[in-house]
């Protein structure tokens, strides 16, 4: 049987996400992650979605990633604040829910 993954749990991983970003200087803060910490974020993002359906229409948007083909190159448009803020969002739905 699977182990039960807690709001705790959801908490800490965005506050992962928001912890790395709040150690960048501004110029990477602007920047544009790789595709495969958009996938990431977009696993949790459904993750919580799916574990607190009640919250779908207050969660922030999943991140479009695009390939260039000839390149295999995996890229996000939306930069890393924009995540950071998307993660926030998320950590406070979560704190605000009483279980």
């Amino acid at each position: 049987m699977a182990e039960q993954i807690s709001k705790k749990d959801l908490i800490a991983k965005a506050r992962g996400f928001t912890t790395s970003i709040e150690k960048m200087d501004e110029k990477q803060k602007a920047s544009t992650p790789s595709g495969e910490y958009g996938d990431d974020y977009n696993k949790f993002r459904t993750l919580v979605e799916r574990l607190y359906p009640q919250l779908a229409d207050l969660l922030p948007p999943l991140v479009k990633t695009y390939t260039i083909a000839s390149s295999s190159y995996h890229y996000t448009k939306q930069s890393y604040s924009e995540i950071h803020t998307f993660c926030e969002q998320i950590s406070q739905l979560l704190s605000s829910r009483i279980e």
